[in-house]
């Protein structure tokens, strides 16, 4: 099989988890390539212990290719060896996303975060929390509507609802201006900081899943 830069090769190390349960994932390894969309991965395995994996599970693909970048794909489980080498085989059920790690797509989206941040006021620093939203979302950061006034450099502990889950971390204010048209008085500019690899790839999924949905949908419109 033909295969360019960007594809998997057997022995290339691959990360999964489970596309309803995306905060756990696992390191694997690809053992054999069948076809273009089916794929022999080593079981996942956490401190020695069998991550058992059902047929029919969804699972997230990510992997990485040197001085190419990241990517992403959805795939289903057909089959499970736990004999010998506990082994999967799965099916590409959608195409192979190439993730732009510095150009990050800003998806307009509305999602439900709780902004905490200390204020300093007369020597004392108190610990504040407010319930926003946001404009946008993007894997490098988030626009907030907010009707807190922060200032540029402001540090700030997001917990950022996507779907079900509650995904936490840093952040740094980068732009402050008034909100026009919202309920919300200020909009702020938040780059991420410190964001760990998991937390960056769930939202930047979550970006993709919105997208395919969009041109679904768009689809079946012109369709119809």
């Amino acid at each position: 099989m033909n295969m360019d830069s960007s594809e998997l090769k057997i022995g290339d190390k691959i990360y999964i988890s489970k596309a309803k349960y995306p905060l756990n994932q696992y390191s694997s390894q690809i053992l054999d390539i069948i076809n273009n969309k089916e794929l022999i991965i080593g079981g996942p395995i956490r401190r020695s212990t069998l991550i058992y994996m059902r047929p029919g599970t969804v699972l997230d693909i990510i992997y990485y290719k040197e001085k190419v970048g990241k990517f992403f794909f959805k795939a289903n489980i057909t089959d499970v060896w736990e004999k010998g080498i506990y082994k999967l085989k799965i099916e590409r059920i959608d195409d192979v996303i190439k993730i732009q790690d510095r150009n990050f797509f800003r998806l307009l989206v509305s999602l439900k975060v709780e902004k905490s941040y200390i204020i300093s006021k007369d020597g004392q620093e108190t610990y504040e929390t407010e319930v926003c939203e946001t404009r946008d979302i993007s894997g490098g950061g988030v626009k907030l509507l907010t009707n807190f006034k922060h200032v540029k450099g402001d540090k700030l502990l997001l917990a950022i609802c996507i779907k079900d889950m509650e995904l936490t971390t840093l952040g740094e204010v980068i732009r402050v201006s008034e909100a026009n048209g919202s309920d919300y008085k200020y909009e702020i500019g938040v780059k991420f900081d410190n964001i760990d690899n998991l937390t960056r790839d769930i939202i930047i999924k979550f970006i993709f899943e919105v997208q395919r949905e969009d041109r679904r949908k768009r689809i079946d419109f012109y369709d119809s």
